[in-house]
Order: C-alpha cells, then sequence, then structure tokens
C-alpha cells in the first residue's frame, strides 16, 4: 500500500509541469458549453467538459446533427479525423457487425458518417454487401470503400464525400 501511494504521488508531481504548461481551449461545444456559456476560468471549462463526456457519454449527434448545441458538423477535417480514429480503433467489431448486417459499432459509424436514421438500413445492407472491398485494407480504405459503396445507392449517395 505504501509502494501505491508513493508511486501515486511521483506520478502526480511528475505531471504538474505538463499541467501548468496546458493551454486552456474552453469546453468545446454540446450541453456542457451551452449550460456554462458565458462562464471562463479552467473550472467552468472542467465542468463543461465534465457535462459534455460523462453526463452524457455519446454526444456523436451533436457533431452530426445540423450544428446543434453550438457544434459544427461543417468542420470535415475533424469529422474524418474521428471517424478514421473511430475505425481503426474498433475495426474487428466493425467488420463482425459489418458480415451480420447491423449492430451497435456500425450505427456509430453511420453516425460519425452523417448517414440519418432512415437510410441506417441501407447503410448496413451495403456494409453487409461490400464486406470483402471494405476490409481489404486499413481504416482509412474502409471508409473510402464503404463511400465508393454508398455512391452506387440512390439512398446513400448524397452523403458520400468522394
Amino acid at each position: 500500500m505504501k509502494k501505491l501511494i508513493t508511486l501515486s504521488a511521483t506520478l502526480l508531481i511528475a505531471s504538474i509541469p505538463f499541467a501548468t504548461q496546458a493551454e486552456e481551449t474552453g469546453g468545446g461545444c454540446g450541453l456542457g458549453a451551452v449550460v456554462l456559456e458565458g462562464k471562463e476560468g479552467k473550472g467552468a471549462h472542467i465542468g463543461a467538459a465534465l457535462l459534455n463526456n460523462l453526463v452524457i457519454p455519446n454526444t456523436t449527434f451533436m457533431t452530426t446533427g445540423g450544428g446543434l448545441m453550438g457544434c459544427d458538423p461543417t468542420q470535415t477535417v475533424k469529422n474524418e479525423e474521428a471517424t478514421e480514429i473511430f475505425v481503426a480503433s474498433n475495426m474487428d467489431q466493425l467488420s463482425t457487425e459489418a458480415a451480420q448486417g447491423g449492430g451497435e459499432y456500425l450505427n456509430v459509424l453511420a453516425d460519425l458518417m452523417g448517414i440519418a436514421d432512415e437510410d441506417r438500413e441501407a447503410f448496413q445492407l451495403v456494409a453487409q454487401q461490400n464486406y470483402d472491398q471494405l476490409f481489404a485494407s486499413d481504416a482509412k480504405g474502409v471508409i473510402e470503400s464503404m463511400e465508393l459503396a454508398m455512391l452506387s445507392d440512390s439512398n446513400l449517395s448524397k452523403y458520400a464525400v468522394n
């Protein structure tokens, strides 16, 4: 127990220089930013981040839902980066769900790609039908292959970036 306390204290002290050099960038967008709008300081920003990530842990819809709660869905570089990170981190689960024709991870990918609820079934079907092409490469290749496959579907072509 004594070693654990010593280790914790050492890590805390070692992280202080990094914490003091961290730039304050705000609470971003989402519920926390709306609730604490106009407040300044690290406490308000931490509170906003906590509301954004802990109170409502899945706020994916805020970044794809037409600018809800101050989030800008037109920031395609950030959206594409988030999508690529998600795919890379969840390749096995996405592969399994695409083969099955649906699932939670595939729904999150649809959220990240801006697919409306009424087009989810078509999205899942296209993923299943194009499974071999989708998972033949890395995360970026999965996304590009999915967008190409979406171009051939009349309901999904409007979402394809390519």
